[in-house]
Parts: C-alpha cells; sequence; structure tokens
C-alpha cells in the first residue's frame, strides 16, 4: 500500500504524549472479567519488548494493602478486605497466566519488606503487598520511532501541521481536502481508502455515509516530581484506592517521579485540556494519603484527554477497548483502546482496509523491527568509545540508547561532525546535536517541538527549557532557515505554549 499520513498539529502533541508511560495488561481490568483486554496487553508487552527494545523498560510495582482500605474496581464479591489478600493472589496470578510468564512473576511481601522497598508509606494499617512486573514506554519518542519506520521502510509520507477538512467521493476512493495549518493552503489528494484516527476529533463525514461512533472524553492529569523526596526509587508503587474508588499510581520515569491520573469528563475543546488547580490538589491529597513526606511542588503538570466509546458509563467505567467502524465503504473510524495496544488496534484497522482492497495477507507488524530496534551485541560499549573521545562518560550513552536506539549513532555523527553542537543543556541530559537531529530527521518545527516531545526538556527541567531556548532556536534557525524576526516569533510562540500547560 501507498500511505500518507496527516497531523494537524505535532505527531503526538495530545495525548500520544499525556500518558502514565506504562505498557501493561491492567490489573484493574480482571475483576470486571475483561479477559481479553488484559491478555491483549500482556502479551503485547513481549512484542514490543522485541520490535521496540530500546522504548521498552520492565518495570517492578509494589502493591501495598492496608486494613482500613480495599482495593479499587473491585466488584462487591472481591471487596471483602479481610479477604482482600487472597483476593489479589488470585488476580495476579491470574495476570501472570494470561501473559504466560515463566519469569517476572509477583510475590507476597509482608510489612518489613513492603517498608524497605518503599520507606516513605504510612505504616498504620499496613498489612502486607505484592510485588509485579509490568513495563514502560516513552510514549512520544516511541510515536516518532513508528513514524520513522514507516517513512524510511516502507516509503510512507508523514507530514504534521497538516488538517484533513473533507472527505468527498470521487469514483471508486475518496478526495481528502487537506490544509497547511501554518500557511493556510489548500489543496486535495486522492485515496482508494481511508483510516480516521483523529483522536478526539470528529472524522469528517462523507455524503451516503455513516455518522462516526459517538464519543465521551475524560481528562487524565499527572503531576512529575522530584522522587527522592518520595523515596520511591526505581520501582513503581500502586495506591489502591482513591475517595472516588480508582487506582492510581507513582512510577519513575527518565529520572522524575510520575504521578497520575484522574479520571474526569471532560467537553472542551480537546487541544485546551490543562491541569486545573482542583486537579492537582486531588493527586497531592492522595500522595499524602499513601507516603508519609513533607509537602512538595511538583515540577510540573501535565493533562490529556481519553477518546472513549460512549457506552452509558461513566469515564471512570467506559471500556477501554477500541471500536473500528465503516463510515462508508473504504473509509473506517479508529475509536478508544490504550497505549498499550496501539500496535494491534493498526493492525485490526488496517486488516479491514485490506479486505476492502481485495488483498488477502493480514498485517506483519509483531514480527517489524521499529527503527532504531535491535540492541543485541555491543551496541552500548560501541557508543560509550565513540562518545569518549568527544567528552561524553556512560551516563550520556544511555540516555541516547533510552531515546534512539542503534539511530544514537546519528547524534554521535552531528556531535562528531559539529564541536558546537556538543553543548548539553536540561541538566546535562541533552546536548544541541539532539536539537538539530530533532530538526533534520524528525520533522520539529518548533521549539515546543523538540522541549515538549522529541527530548522532553520542558517536563524534566525547572524552568521547563526557557534557559536553554535562545541556543535550541539558534540551531533550528540555522537548519530551517529562520530568520531574525522569525525566531523571535518563535520564541515568543514557545513562552506561549508553556505557559498555556502552565509551566
Amino acid at each position: 500500500m501507498t500511505v500518507a499520513l496527516v497531523e494537524q498539529n505535532d505527531f503526538a502533541a495530545e495525548t500520544s504524549s499525556r500518558s502514565t508511560k506504562l505498557i501493561h495488561g491492567g490489573i484493574r481490568y480482571l475483576p470486571h472479567f475483561e479477559f481479553g483486554l488484559v491478555r491483549e496487553g500482556l502479551l503485547e508487552q513481549k512484542v514490543l519488548g522485541v520490535i521496540a527494545d530500546y522504548l521498552y523498560s520492565p518495570l517492578d510495582f509494589v502493591l501495598p494493602i492496608y486494613r482500613d482500605r480495599g482495593m479499587a474496581d473491585l466488584p462487591w464479591w472481591a471487596s471483602n478486605r479481610r479477604l482482600l489478600p487472597l483476593t489479589l493472589r488470585m488476580g495476579l496470578t491470574l495476570y501472570d497466566t494470561l501473559g504466560s510468564r515463566q519469569t517476572d512473576r509477583h510475590r507476597k511481601l509482608d510489612k518489613e519488606e513492603l517498608e524497605e522497598l518503599v520507606p516513605t508509606l504510612r505504616a498504620d494499617q499496613l498489612r502486607s503487598g505484592f510485588l509485579y512486573t509490568d513495563a514502560q514506554t516513552d510514549d512520544a519518542r516511541l510515536t516518532v520511532a513508528l513514524l520513522k519506520t514507516a517513512v524510511r521502510k516502507h516509503g510512507a509520507v508523514a507530514v504534521n501541521g497538516v488538517r484533513a477538512d473533507a472527505v468527498d467521493r470521487v469514483g471508486d476512493g475518496f478526495s481528502v481536502t487537506l490544509k497547511d495549518v501554518r500557511g493556510n493552503e489548500e489543496f486535495p489528494i486522492h485515496a482508494r481508502s481511508i483510516v480516521s484516527a483523529t483522536w478526539a476529533f470528529r472524522p469528517p463525514s462523507v455524503e451516503g455515509g455513516s455518522k462516526p461512533v459517538s464519543m465521551v472524553l475524560s481528562k487524565g492529569v499527572h503531576l512529575l516530581f522530584d522522587p527522592a523526596p518520595l523515596g520511591v526509587g526505581d520501582r513503581a508503587v500502586v495506591l489502591p484506592e482513591t475517595e472516588d474508588g480508582r487506582v492510581m499510581f507513582i512510577v519513575p520515569w527518565r529520572g522524575m517521579a510520575l504521578l497520575g491520573t484522574t479520571d474526569t469528563p471532560y467537553d472542551g475543546p480537546p487541544g485546551d485540556a490543562v491541569a486545573e488547580d482542583e486537579d492537582i490538589d486531588y493527586l497531592l491529597r492522595h500522595l499524602h494519603s499513601y507516603l508519609d513526606v513533607p509537602d512538595v511542588e511538583p515540577y510540573a503538570a501535565f493533562a490529556g484527554v481519553r477518546a472513549l466509546v460512549d457506552d452509558g458509563e461513566s469515564t471512570a467505567k467506559a471500556s477501554r477497548s477500541h471500536q473500528i467502524v465503516d463510515l462508508a465503504p473504504g473509509y473506517v473510524q479508529v475509536i478508544g483502546g490504550k497505549l498499550t495496544a496501539h500496535r494491534p488496534i493498526a493492525a485490526d484497522a488496517i486488516d479491514r482496509i485490506a479486505q476492502y482492497l481485495g488483498i488477502d495477507r493480514p498485517s506483519t507488524t509483531a514480527g517489524e523491527l521499529l527503527v532504531g530496534a535491535g540492541l543485541e551485541g555491543p551496541v552500548q560499549e560501541k557508543l560509550s568509545a565513540d562518545l569518549a573521545p568527544l567528552g561524553f562518560g556512560q551516563e550520556y550513552a544511555c540516555e541516547l540508547l533510552r531515546r534512539y536506539g542503534t539511530e544514537a549513532s546519528t547524534v554521535v555523527a552531528l556531535l562528531t561532525e559539529n564541536p558546537d553542537l556538543r553543548e548539553t543543556i536540561g541538566r546535562g541530559l541533552f546536548t544541541l546535536a539532539e536539537v538539530l537531529a530533532a530538526t533534520r530527521f524528525e520533522a520539529a518545527d518548533s521549539l515546543a517541538d523538540v522541549a515538549l516531545r522529541r527530548t522532553h526538556l520542558s517536563w524534566v527541567t525547572r524552568d521547563h527549557g526557557r534557559a536553554a531556548a535562545d541556543k535550541v532556536a539558534k540551531v533550528m534557525a540555522i537548519e530551517l532557515g529562520w530568520s531574525p524576526s522569525e525566531t523571535n516569533q518563535r520564541l515568543s510562540e514557545f513562552e506561549a505554549v508553556l505557559a498555556s500547560e502552565r509551566l
């Protein structure tokens, strides 16, 4: 197939960079008998651990049990607090079984082990707990890896800053009216078929077609902290019951501690969701409910919007399963789903299109290595050896591998060729060479593209990238040919984005 992908904002600008960064089956779905959804997620862990190895990290979760608290999402028959340890053991055993796990199976923890693993856990009424394993990823970098794979290995065209405004039937195919968001130029493209994966936006209707599926929107907010005061180390912690009957996580991520998430109905413009004061208060209240820590200020807060199938349930109870529906012959809408299941969702959608086009071949992405994958062998040793003469140590080599995998060699080449790009920014975690790499090879067109998504500079620094903004803009200006006035305009746009994020 010949494929074009258009995105009106930047790739991963919304929910695809605002998740809890987890690749998991979801233990919360077990009591509701959503075994298929759980098994899909657990088996997908194994697939992603191979095809996106550098973006996949196993992660231990500590699940404490309290005498005076339950476990959220449990139905009435499983919520007896006296029987909670047994209920959870049975559930985690089933979790291991559904994932066909031979290793990394769960284990019981007594109170002393819990306090050793998470010394800040409130000890009053602490009973016992469990340790189990799931996994995490870098959602925005995963999106970029998927795009690189489609473009470089399969000849797809992928452009950001281009919006699909209308769809019209033309012969046995479609004409899609596109608009360059920054330049306002309109132009058509023609396609035999269309996949509308338009998140919280309703896809364009087509004459004679069906109405798009109704959606319900839910806002999820996360906070980022310095992990040291929280005492959580390199393990995630499950906060088993919130006041509104949900679970919450504290997850180590990129040297930070990520706390989330909320689940509240949202009816505003999808791209305008922000962390309100009440969202932050809610998260902090539950943090202090479980951890005996002093008042801590988050580095940052971010909000994402989930687009779920409207099945009449509350947003917290609405299914995370996806649906693929025909809006017209050859035109399908994808709705719902989880980050963990992104690949099988895409496979389902393209298999539907292939059937329409008369192509008798199933999706093969379960065995397709993404660009950057394949870290077996002495990849890290070679990278460290290449970086050492340039003045970089093992820590930066590890950072590059986590972001780029085998593609780290591209950054090394830029560092080798351009000594000026060896300057570090953002607590020394990034170099200016990565700014050039994001601009030249990853379609970054604004400072926000670089700082919020390609590098996460804005999320892991106290000033959210402001101190480095002039340097980032200079590198981008040279590469993209910005004039001094346009560079100043882009700097102003970056500050406006940070303000809109309440950073």
